[in-house]
Order: C-alpha cells, then structure tokens, then sequence
C-alpha cells in the first residue's frame, strides 16, 4: 500500500501569519504545494487501486472503481433480503489512506499518567481516507433497499408525502410508513462523506488564507489541521479485522438516533408536546395525529393543555440557560453558548400533519396538537406566552400558563431542537456556530458556513426561512449540523469518574460479538439527551429510549446480521428482573404521562384551567422514590415498589402502592399546587384564620401518638411563630382578578386571629370565629399539613424526627436529616428548593401509616389486601376506600364503624372522608390510563405475522353512534305491582347531585389525571327521575347509592362514555332502580377515538350489593318499554346488558329488551350476567345476548319453560317466547317456575315443574378479547381410543 508523501500534508496554521510582507510569498508558495500534492495524491490512489489495495469484493470494475457512489443491487449474487457477510480486513489485506494514521503517544497509554481534574475530556477523531469511506458505503450500498424501507421512513400519521399507494407495511419496523420527503438515503451519505473524508473544517474559509466571498469556494487547507475532527470509519486502525463493522455500527447508532428524533415524524424542528417514544413504537395503539390517543401521550396537562413556553425547554432541559462550560470538553475556558437575546423572533416551521393550521382545517376534524414553536418579544410585561387547548382549538394568548419548567414567556426562547438530531440549547447551537458558523470565521479560525450565524438564525439549519438570513440555502445542514453533533458529543465523550468512553466502548461491543445487550446504545442515547453515561447518572428521562434500542438492533442485527456468530439466532425474549432498577425505568417510559396527569394542579389560578404543578414536580419525585425504596429508613421502613421474588405479581402490587400513594398526594397537596396545607374549610363563605390549628375537625397539636410511641411526640411551644409560603401560582400574574386566601400561621397568644371574607376578598383581623374545632387563636399552632400527603400533627412530626431527622442524629442513629429538628422546625419540609424532601416526607408516612397498617381485631393487613386485590383484576373501590380512610382518620373501616382501638398507629377525630371520590377517580385513573395496567410479560415482537403497528392515513373522529334498537317489543305489558305508577311527564323530584361535595366547599370538578371522569352521583336517600332530554344524560355515568332511587321513564336516556369500564347506572348500598322507559346504552370502545384506552364494550347496568351485608343490598325492577343496550366493541368484547352482583341483591324483570354488546368475531356481551348469590325473577322481556350465573347466583324463570343443557325455551305467561342460552358456574342456580295464570302443556301448571333446574355441568368460559377457543370432542374421542389401544398392545 501506498500513502501520499508526507511533504504533501498540507502545513498547519501557526505561525504562517507572523508578516504581512511574508504573504504572497507563502501564497505562491502555497499554490505550489497544493498543485503538487494534488498530483502526487491522485498516482497515489491510482497505484493503490492497480495493487488490489481495494477488495475485489467490494470495488469491482463493473461497479465504477473508487469513483462510484452508488449501484445496483441486482449486480450482487446475494439478494438484499439476505444476510451479506461483512468483508473483513485483515493483516493480509490493508486499507490504503492518503495519509497514514497518527498514533497514540507512548503517554496516553501510561498506566500512572494522571487523571484529568475535569470530569470529561475530549477524544478527536482524525479524517478518514476516501477509499475507507467508499469501503464501508459499500456495505450501505448492498443494503440500500432494506435501509431505506427501516431508515428513511416517516410514520403514515405524520408523512407529507404522496397518496395512500406510498403506505408500505414496513416488514423490519412493524409499522405503516411512508417514505420521508425530507430525508434520504442520498443526502444522508453526501453529508456523512464530507464529515467523515474532509472533517468539520473541510471545505472552509478563513479571513487570511480564503475569504468568503461570492466569487471563490472553500478548500480544504485545513484537513488535517489538529482542531479538525471527523465522523469515525474506523481510521484509527483500517486494518484491524473489526474496522467495517466499527464503522457499520457507529453510523447505525447515529441513524438509530435519527430515526427517532427527526425521521420518523417528517419533521426539521421539535414539536411542542412530543416528548414521549410511546408513539408510533410497535404495537402503539395511536391511530392518527388528531385523536385523543395521541394527545394523552403528548407533553401537555391531561393530553389537552400545551404551554406555549415548552419552546424554552422540554424534556426536563432549559434550552436557553444552558452554558457550555469548558470543563466538559474543551482545555480552553471559553464560552462557547450562544448569548441570550430577548429581542429575537423565530418562527418553526410548519409541520402539516402535526401543527393546527387553522387556514387548512376544513374537515371539522377536533383534538389537535398544538401550533409550531415561536419566540418574540414582550410588548409588555404582562405579554405571557399563553397555552394551546388541543380540544377547542383555542390558542389563549397573554395568560401566565407555565411548562413544567416554570417558564410563562417565550422571550428569548428560541433553541428548539433541530435537525436530524435536534440539537438544541444554546450550548448546542453555540457549539455549531462555534465550529462550523460566522464565529468559528469571525475568530480567524476556518469555517464551513462563514456567513451563517447559527446564534442570531438557528432556522437556517432547516426549511426555506433560511434564504432571508444568508442568500444562500444549505439543505446538507438538518445531517451536517446532526453529525458534528454526533462528533463533538458523542465520539468525544470520555468521562474520567466511569472510565466510560466511546470509542473503545463501541469496540468492545462489536468484539464482544455484539450480543443482544443494550447497554451500549442505552449509554449512548443518555449521552445524547442527557450529557452523561449510565441509565442512572441523571434523573432526567432519555426520551425516546425504547424507539432508539429497537431501530439500533434493527440495524446491526436484521439488516446487517452483524451477531458474534453467523448462525447465531436472535436471542429469546427473557422476563426481566422486577427489582427496584426495572421499575425506575419504567417510570421512566411513563414520564410524559405522569408529569401531564398526576403532577397536575388545578387552584384558583388561571380560572380553574389545570396546570403543570410547579411546587411537585417529576425528577425530585424520582429522586425521593430512590431514597425511600432503594435505601429506605431502617428498620424494614422501605416504600414497596416492587417484589423481585414474587416477579410480576410483585411489580403489579407495587405500581398499585405507588398509585395509592400518588392518588392521595393528588388530592391533599398537589390539586393546590401547594407544599404546605391552605384553608379548604369555611362556614357560611368565611374562613377561620384559626384553621392552621386543624380542620376536618381535628387539633393537630392535640395528636398524641399512641402510649407505645408517646415518647415520639413533639412538644408543643406556644411561643414558636411560624407562617406558611403561599404557592407560587396563587398569587399574580397566575391568580386573575381575586385575592389569596391569607397562608396558615402560629404564633403566641390566646386572642383571637379573624376570619377571610370570601365574598369580599378581605381579612377581618382580631374578631373572634372559630374553625370546625372551637379554636378562634393560633397559639401552638405550628403543626398544619406539610408536604405530599401534608402530613400533619404533633405525633407525625415526632416520628419523623425520631427516624430521619435531629433526634435519631443526637441518639446516634441513622439520619437521612440530621440537622434538621422536625419538631422545632416543621417548615423545612417546604423550604427545600431541590423538592425532595416534601416526597421523601410523604412517603415516610405512607411507609409508617399505610404499608405497616395491621388491625389485629379485624384481621386486616394493607400488604395483604394489597396483593388480594391486585389478584382479583384491581376492580371494586372497597379497597382504594379503605386506603383512604387510613390516611385521612387512621382506620380502614368506613365512616359508619368507629375506628378499631387495637390498630397500631394514630386513629383521627373524624367523621367525614374528605374528597374520598377524587382519591377513588385519581387512583383508576392512574392505574389505567397512566400507567396502564395490569403489566403483563414481554412477548417477543419479532416473531413473523406479529403486525402491531396502528397507524391510520386518515386524520379524523370517529364518534360513537347514538343506538336507537328496533328490537321486538315484548307483547302484553305487565302491570307494575310494586310501585305507585307516576306521571311520565312529570319533573325529577331532585336534581341531580353532580359530585360528592367537599365539606364546607361548593362542588368542584374532580381532579382526574385525564378526562374521562364523568360521573354524577345521586347519594341523597331521594327519588331521582329521568324522563326527558333535559333530564337525560350522555356521556356521563350515572352512580346511585345510600339509599337513593332511580327511575328511568319514556324519553329519558342514559349513554356511558366511550371507551370507560364504568356502566352507565351503577346501583349500590340500599339503593333502587326502576326502569319502565328510555334507553341505556354502555360505554361503545371505538377504535380510533381512544378516549379512556378501553378496547371491550362497557355495562349499561350495574345492580351491586356494596357492601357485602343484607342490610345493603340493592333492588331494581325492569318494564315494557326499556332498552338496556351494552356497549359495541369492534375490536374487542362487546359489553354485557344488566349486571347483578352481590348477596341479597334482587331484580325483577317484567319486561324490557337486554341486548349484549355486539364484540369482534361474535364475542358479543351477556343479556344478563348474575354472580355472587344475587336473584334475578325473569317474568317476562326479550333477551338478546346469552345469560350467565355463577358463584352461586340465581335465575328462575316464571312461566311454561324448559332446560335442556344450557338452553332455556318456553312462554312467558304475556305468551311472549323464549329462546336462550344460559350458562352456569361455580353453584349458579336456574330454577323454572310455573304461574297459576298460565298452563303449561308439558307439566301442571299448579305443581312444580318437572324440567331440569341446574344446569348438568359447567360450561366453557364465554372467552375475552375475540378469541375463542373451539376443541373438537371426536378429536378428543379419537385421541383416547389410540391412546388405550397403544397400552394394550404394546
């Protein structure tokens, strides 16, 4: 092999510019040796190419040499769909270059060389010979088909390319894609060539040695200038057996990157709101851009609500503070980052499938993610950026809504991402132009783009705006700009404290054998997005993190085959290990969902529009959960997030404790937006200023702990003074047009504080009003709610300071606080800026209170109810009930049973549940929709035919249709013998109550996570009628409970809302349904239009006991003239008609039509489903659906009937037929009873009847989900003859 002479290399920069006299001196020389070199280089190349430098198998004549960029791939003798092995260098078969590499200095490689006192420092990577380039395109090239159909393809939802005919079901990414109109195979290797062969100073200009100007281009005089680096192709060490596939996966990473920033939306510039890798993964269940599915996975608060100023920031980053300190990467300490100008107005550009553009929004399609990003000016201080409603498409301009990052304005916000990588911040874009841009030339240092400051004009890097700034368009820059950043961060990362750097790191991977272990592009991708290695080092979320593993492997095993052995498989899929790190990472995955619905709060500010909390946010919640459960507080005090040694049971029990505790944090503290407890009890519209001495009835500093744990209380010190912060968003510019309510205080003296008129926003000080507890001072009173689940009173706040505050320190113990007195100092809690003490508080109590709850007298424990419950499909509310009681009075039973004296912790003075309901809804919401649950075990994806992609072509709603069943009406009606008929047109008796109201408060919405929480609740011991439209309801559930009625009349409907598990009438504890009209239909399951993520059809009626006891049972009578309908589900299992649960439970239907869901592949609902020894009297009614009767449920049917197996036919005594499949299980009953009324012909019409009454076996199971399972019984029969004749004769 051959090099070019080393007198070509062209000279370096210092010291050519000592004299200006000296300069066309050294210009004609220059011209010289530049001629020179470029001769000797071309002979160079020639007589490599003429010695076989080039592999035969890679560089064939027919293929065009060293000179081709791409061919066909018909001229190979392996197809593209093949697995191609790699040609390897080896000792025998070099790589030329031009110039041979450097090597390492004897130095770097001393084992006792010292460590840099910097935390990271810079690796650079030389150029690359064109011929290692062409060497490893070639494997590209081989593959280009497969590549471009994995690579280069933009999700359907989000492409703005052609027609329908351009889907392609992408076999390798098991998506719908269509190909990107904004990135190709071809561009990307036009670009990666000149930073891999030339480097990031190739092709530049320099003040001395080329000025820009319009009439010359740039050169390469400064190649192999030491400043310059370049894209790795292995030109370390060519020859090395491993160099290609150093190479292959190294750009296959960086691609894996690409695909998941930029690619596969379409897009050049961030979106607001996309911060999460769920959508448009395998197996998502999004259908297009506009539907709600989406924007529940979005950036936004319930999917809804997108700040406007996520342009300053996303992804826990805030772009425009972001420093570029030298100590990171450089041995200079200059600061590269871009200045903040607040004057600078940028615009992205407009993304036509993912931005509402209202001028193009003629289909009436709804739910849409928000505008582009933009930053301007203020015009005036108040000039706030505003939000984005995703639901009426509303842009409301010039409010203070904050991101979650606290940011209200975009001034100065305009380092977005962009490019194939979307680098972003001003560190990144200031490194960009510090390199490649107008500061690199302004400096006298060469650059690329000299006339392009990437600082004052980011845009440029994308889309046509960038002819305005320059004159001239760069569309190399979305994948130049990309790759330097690839460059600058990535191949230079090496961090002294982990020993972690990139380079060896990729070649111990590929010499490894590159087995299926994601440690190293998991490492990778946090560099990326975080600036750091290892999953843990931050706690900020690698957004997109499962997208970028699946592309990577994707790459280097499906279309590269590039495993440690040929015929190698791929590996199975194994079920992780759920342990503390595997649920960390989870959270994780989960991350725009919980920060969008659970760290939600919605005050008086903002007119009650909910918001990103800014007092409980994401990272400090993660932070608190490590120390809680990862390193806990001694003595077997660990919050229980997962069990590794009971597997998935044990990581499902402990994401519902997590739930529990986030429900109940929802409701105490984060719905305010508040670290410390806010006035929430008032009488007659005032509230007692006395009420930091307690509420709901309570005297915090009264709260002595039990005699075992007396010694744990604090003391009280009536001359302590102490005032409460009033939450940041409570006052202005987020509070509009009212005043604060005044914050909880203490302080000496027995006189009394006053009260806040509500209505007249005004504090009346020193008169006398007492709270709930007779108290009209605040002496002592220094004990009022703090933190997460504000924890409240004298023996909490001693328990905190025995086990992690001053006290355990003094005693010699453990502290996690030692310098702080819990007692003395309460408000330390609140005043930690970090805001990981408020969670690591909450949680201690929850640890303490709840997970070590036991009544000995009941025989109830927490834990073990916790695991019976996730047993039993997470379903009823008893349980999430008694979790609250337990927080909110000590106890788990209910508001009618006193608190048991033998528990082992604090029992509380109270008799009321506040917000029980909000901590029921935000606990199912939680489970269900955030962190969608049960988890189950990972199924291997890659098996052939395993088609889960989602993605529609078309942008729209489907909305459920109103049913309105013809069915045949049962014939001669039957007379209501148990009730007084009343007019049909009569008014309700009672309006409907449409919350269960806190006390002293006027009904509020709840604060559910998403919105889908729409239930009314009639609880008042009254009679309810429904018998018009304006008494009906749609999209609602209708809750009927405490000895409460309900009647449903002519004209009146009722219909669930899509996609929910709640029936549309639940009845329950006492109450009574009477049912003589109208329609009630259960929740439809559409497909495209996922609203609360419910693929099976829902219940229309829920019958229930409630409580297990006869004194609750519930009653309803059905007539001619009802329709109960249960929801369709055209993917799933349709929704049964009546369901009736519980002992004691009664039903008596006279007439009526039940019809089941209709479900896909006729997996249609139940007419009637009757379980848990509930009777049901059927005298009468058409049924269109099988019944079912288990667990020792009754069904008797009155009239001329009989049974033979599980077919019921016969006369009703209206002489209506029946002709039904009805199923029996676990000691369900079916009894046939013959009416004096009517004679049978088949037995006495006075005397018993003699047809079966049970069922002679169980039958099969009605399956779920659509598949059914069908055994053929001759098969069986067949199966065994063969079997017994094999015994016999040997």
């Amino acid at each position: 092999a051959m090099a070019a002479p080393a007198s070509c290399r062209c000279h370096r920069r210092s010291g050519i510019y000592r004299s200006k006299r000296r300069m066309a001196r050294f210009r004609i020389f220059l011209a010289s040796t530049f001629i020179s070199c470029s001769y000797l280089l071309l002979v160079s190349v020639s007589l490599a190419e003429a010695a076989g430098v080039v592999s035969s198998s890679t560089a064939t004549t027919a293929r065009g040499g060293l000179n081709r960029e791409h061919h066909h791939d018909s001229a190979s003798s392996q197809r593209d769909d093949e697995p191609v092995p790699i040609p390897i260098s080896n000792k025998h078969d070099n790589i030329a270059s031009e110039s041979p590499p450097k090597k390492k200095d004897d130095s770097d490689e001393s084992p006792n060389q010292p460590r840099l006192k910097s935390k990271r420092r810079r690796r650079r990577t030389e150029v690359a010979p064109l011929n290692v380039y062409l060497l490893v395109k070639d494997q590209f090239d081989r593959r280009r088909s497969s590549i471009e159909e994995l690579v280069f393809q933009t999700l359907h939802a989000f492409s703005t390319t052609s027609s329908l005919d351009d889907i392609s079901n992408n076999s390798i990414a098991n998506k719908k894609t269509s190909p990107s109109r904004m990135y190709t195979y071809t561009a990307f290797f036009e670009s990666l060539r000149t930073i891999a062969v030339d480097g990031i100073l190739g092709n530049s200009y320099n003040w001395f040695t080329n000025p820009f100007n319009n009439n010359n281009a740039g050169d390469n005089s400064y190649v192999d200038d030491e400043s310059n680096m370049a894209f790795y192709m292995s030109q370390d060490d060519p020859s090395n057996v491993n160099a290609v596939k150093y190479a292959i996966v190294n750009i296959c990473a960086f691609l894996a990157s690409a695909m998941a920033e930029a690619i596969q939306f379409d897009a050049c510039e961030e979106f607001n709101g996309m911060v999460s890798g769920t959508f448009g993964s395998a197996g998502s269940r999004v259908g297009n851009v506009a539907g709600k599915g989406l924007l529940s996975e979005l950036g936004g608060v319930n999917g809804r609500y997108f700040p406007m100023s996520n342009s300053c920031g996303q992804f826990g980053q805030l772009y425009q503070q972001e420093e570029c300190s030298s100590a990171a990467n450089d041995d200079d300490d200059e600061d590269m980052s871009c200045p903040f100008d607040p004057n600078m107005e940028v615009t992205a550009e407009l993304h036509p499938k993912y931005n509402y553009d209202p001028s193009k929004d003629t289909d009436g399609t709804r739910h849409r993610p928000p505008p582009p990003f933009t930053c301007v000016p203020k015009d005036f201080p108040e000039d706030y950026s505003g939000y984005w409603d995703g639901y009426d498409l509303e842009f409301v301009r010039r409010v203070a809504y904050p991101s979650v990052l606290g940011e209200i304005s975009v001034e100065g916000c305009c380092w977005w991402g962009r490019g194939a990588l979307m680098t972003r911040g001003t560190c990144g874009l200031g490194r960009v132009n510090h390199y490649l841009g107008k500061k690199a030339y302004d400096d006298g240092r060469p650059s690329r783009y000299p006339n392009v400051d990437f600082c004052k004009t980011p845009s440029v890097i994308c889309g046509d705006t960038n002819l305005q700034y320059s004159g001239v368009a760069y569309p190399e820059l979305k994948f130049v700009v990309a790759l330097f950043d690839w460059v600058d961060r990535i191949q230079s990362y090496s961090n002294v404290n982990s020993e972690w750097e990139y380079l060896p790191q990729l070649k111990q991977f590929v010499d490894g054998g590159m087995e299926e272990d994601s440690q190293f592009i998991d490492d990778v991708s946090s560099i990326l997005t975080r600036g750091c290695d290892g999953y843990f080092c931050s706690e900020q979320t690698i957004h997109f993190m499962e997208e970028r593993r699946k592309n990577f492997e994707a790459l280097i095993y499906d279309v590269f085959n590039l495993r440690g052995r040929p015929d190698a498989l791929p590996r199975p899929i194994t079920q992780p290990k759920y342990d503390f790190e595997h649920a960390m990472r989870w959270l994780h995955s989960k991350r725009s969902k919980i920060e969008g619905n659970v760290f939600v709060s919605e005050n008086n500010a903002l007119d009650g529009i909910p918001f990103f909390s800014q007092a409980f946010k994401f990272e400090p919640f993660l932070s608190a959960l490590r120390t809680a459960s990862d390193y806990g507080f001694g003595n077997q005090r660990d919050f229980f997030i997962s069990d590794e040694n009971k597997g998935l049971r044990g990581f499902n029990a402990g994401l519902v404790n997590l739930a529990l505790f986030l429900a109940n944090a929802m409701a105490e503290s984060i719905i305010n937006d508040s670290c410390d407890e806010v006035h929430w009890e008032k009488n007659d519209g005032k509230y007692a200023i006395a009420n930091s001495c307690g509420q709901n009835g309570r005297e915090y500093s009264g709260e002595i702990c039990p005699r075992w744990e007396s010694f744990m209380t604090c003391n009280v010190d009536i001359e302590a003074e102490m005032q409460a912060d009033v939450p940041g968003t409570a006052i202005p510019p987020f509070l509009i047009d009212m005043q604060p309510l005044p914050p909880f205080q203490c302080r000496a003296g027995t006189n009394p504080v006053g009260y806040w008129d509500e209505a007249t926003d005004t504090l009346h000080e020193n008169e006398a009003f007492n709270n709930t507890n007779g108290r009209t001072d605040v002496e002592g009173c220094c004990f009022w709610g703090r933190g997460a689940l504000l924890t409240r009173g004298t023996c909490n706040y001693g328990k905190l300071n025995f086990f992690i505050g001053a006290q355990a320190a003094a005693q010699g113990r453990p502290s996690m606080y030692p310098d702080i007195d819990f007692c003395t100092n309460p408000g330390a809690i609140c005043n930690d800026d970090s805001m990981e003490t408020r969670y690591v508080v909450g949680m201690f109590e929850w640890i303490d209170r709840v997970q070590r709850y036991y009544d000995s007298n009941l025989d109830w424990s927490y834990l073990d109810e916790l695991y019976r419950f996730v047993d039993n499909g997470m379903d009823g509310d008893v349980f999430i009930d008694s979790v609250s009681s337990i927080i909110v009075r000590g106890c788990h039973l209910s508001l009618n049973h006193p608190c048991s004296m033998s528990t082992s912790h604090l029992s509380v003075d109270t008799d009321r549940l506040i917000y029980g309901l909000e901590r029921r809804m935000n606990f199912k919401n939680i489970i269900k929709l955030v962190f969608d649950m049960p988890i189950v075990a990972p199924t291997d994806d890659r098996a052939p035919g395993n088609d889960n992609g989602s993605e529609t072509s078309q942008i729209q709603t489907t909305r459920r249709p109103t049913f309105r069943p013809t069915f045949r009406p049962t014939f001669k009606p039957t007379p209501y013998p148990f009730m007084n008929v009343r007019d049909p047109t009569m008014s309700p008796l009672v309006s409907p109550d449409t919350s269960l109201s806190k006390p002293g408060v006027p009904p509020e919405p709840t604060s559910s996570p998403v919105e889908w929480s729409d239930i009314t609740v009639y609880s008042d011991g009254k009679i309810h009628v429904i018998n018009n439209g304006a008494t009906s309801f749609r999209d609602e559930s209708i809750a009927v409970t405490r000895n409460t009625t309900l009647e449903l009349d002519q004209g009146g409907f009722i219909e669930a809302p899509l996609n929910t598990d709640w029936p549309a009438i639940r009845i329950s504890i006492s109450s009574r349904f009477i049912g003589r009209g109208g329609y009630v239909n259960g929740s439809y399951a559409s497909t495209s239009f996922l609203e609360g993520d419910y693929e099976n059809g829902g219940e229309a009626i829920h019958v229930n006991n409630g409580q297990s006891s006869p004194e609750t049972a519930s009653y309803a009578e059905f007539y001619d003239g009802i329709h109960v309908i249960g929801g369709d589900a055209p993917a799933g299992v349709g929704g049964d008609a009546l369901h009736v649960n519980g002992f004691g439970t009664t039903v008596v239907i006279q007439g009526g039509t039940f019809r089941g869901g209709k479900g896909s592949t006729d997996d249609d609902g139940l007419s009637v489903h009757v379980l848990n020894s509930a009777n049901v009297d059927v005298r009468g009614g058409s049924f269109l659906g099988d019944m079912k009767v288990e667990r020792y449920g009754q069904v008797r049917f009155y009239g001329c009937f009989r049974k033979n197996g599980t077919k019921v036919t016969g006369v009703f005594a209206d002489d209506s037929e029946l002709d039904l499949t009805v199923r029996t299980y676990l000691g369900g009953e079916v009894m046939l009873i013959p009416v004096s009324e009517q004679e049978c012909e088949t037995a006495p019409s006075v005397s018993p009847t003699n047809f079966p009454t049970l069922s002679s076996q169980p039958s099969v199971p009605r399956p779920n989900h659509g598949h059914k399972t069908r055994v053929s019984y001759g098969l069986i029969l067949g199966a065994s003859v063969l079997v017994s004749m094999h015994e016999m004769w040997g």
